[in-house]
């Protein structure tokens, strides 16, 4: 395996229990330390994550002007990281103990790979809530994203450094939808993306209120994605359609019985109905991003 050097970034806001979290995961992993950095970016956090990233020796900046941006945060660990790889990580997920070289070895067997997303498993318990249940089944699903779109989530990426010195950084001030265009922009240039089973983080499922928060956070971005794939219309016209349409009760049951979770059967009609009202907030989010992408404020 060949020696590379990574920077681990990792953006945080208001989570210092995530990130002693992760930290301790990085910390155990069976990747020589001397072959990798931490660098935490603080987002305008009120519970000092600093005194953490400090127990860990990592590197600790500070993200003033886009606050609340997790893309502009990553961009500030970007500009000082020293890795030939660099790797991102949320505060909300936990890498396995063999993360980290299971990453390096799909760069070390084909240098034409440029981009890898790891697998990301949910921690979900049978106590655990309806919200949580959900986001759990649905959201962050590398594979899929990978193969189908070829994009790939920041919650568990790593990228060549020579791809952002080619297509430069994410784009500043965005709260979500950033790790999508930008992906879909390395891809599109032909810089390999491929997906990897055994670079696995552990990630905590969200609760109700912040999924509803984030479904549609994630919703106002999509029109500007579409813009750059230009499939603008045609993703309109679906989701026109989608709106009026209940979920599919089949994909329920299939993502069910992947997930491996098969107690959540017994929650099935309350996963439908609010995966049926998610339908309704993602709408509200997709309209919110037309009227700002005509007003010229790119999906912010």
């Amino acid at each position: 395996m060949n020696n590379y050097f990574v920077s681990i970034i990792i953006p945080v806001f208001n989570n210092a229990k995530g990130l002693d979290r992760v930290l301790k995961a990085i910390s155990l992993q069976d990747y020589p330390s001397s072959l990798y950095e931490v660098i935490v970016i603080d987002n305008g956090s009120q519970d000092n994550p600093r005194d953490i990233a400090m127990k860990f020796n990592a590197i600790f900046l500070e993200e003033k002007k886009y606050l609340g941006s997790p893309y502009s945060a990553r961009n500030r660990g970007l500009e000082i990281s020293k890795g030939d790889i660099i790797s991102f990580l949320d505060t909300t997920s936990a890498p396995i103990k063999t993360w980290l070289s299971s990453a390096v070895q799909c760069f070390a067997k084909d240098y034409e790979v440029k981009l890898v997303g790891g697998a990301v498993k949910f921690l979900l318990h049978e106590s655990d809530s309806i919200g949580k249940s959900y986001d759990s089944l649905f959201n962050i699903r590398m594979e899929e994203s990978i193969n189908q779109r070829q994009v790939a989530k920041t919650g568990n990426l790593f990228v060549r450094k020579e791809v952002f010195e080619e297509i430069g950084a994410f784009p500043e001030g965005l709260r979500s939808g950033g790790d999508v265009r930008w992906t879909k922009k390395a891809t599109n240039n032909n810089f390999k993306l491929i997906y990897s089973e055994n670079a696995k983080v552990l990630m905590l499922p969200r609760g109700f209120s912040p999924l509803v928060k984030k479904q549609f956070r994630v919703a106002k971005g999509q029109p500007t994605v579409w813009m750059e794939e230009k499939s603008f219309v045609i993703n309109m016209v679906n989701r026109f359609i989608l709106f009026w349409v209940p979920p599919h009760p089949g994909r329920l049951k299939d993502a069910i019985d992947k997930g491996g979770h098969l107690f959540l059967h017994k929650r099935f009609f309350r996963l439908f109905f609010l995966g049926y009202f998610l339908r309704w907030v993602t709408a509200a989010g997709i309209f919110v991003g037309i009227f700002r992408l005509w007003g010229g404020t790119n999906g912010k």
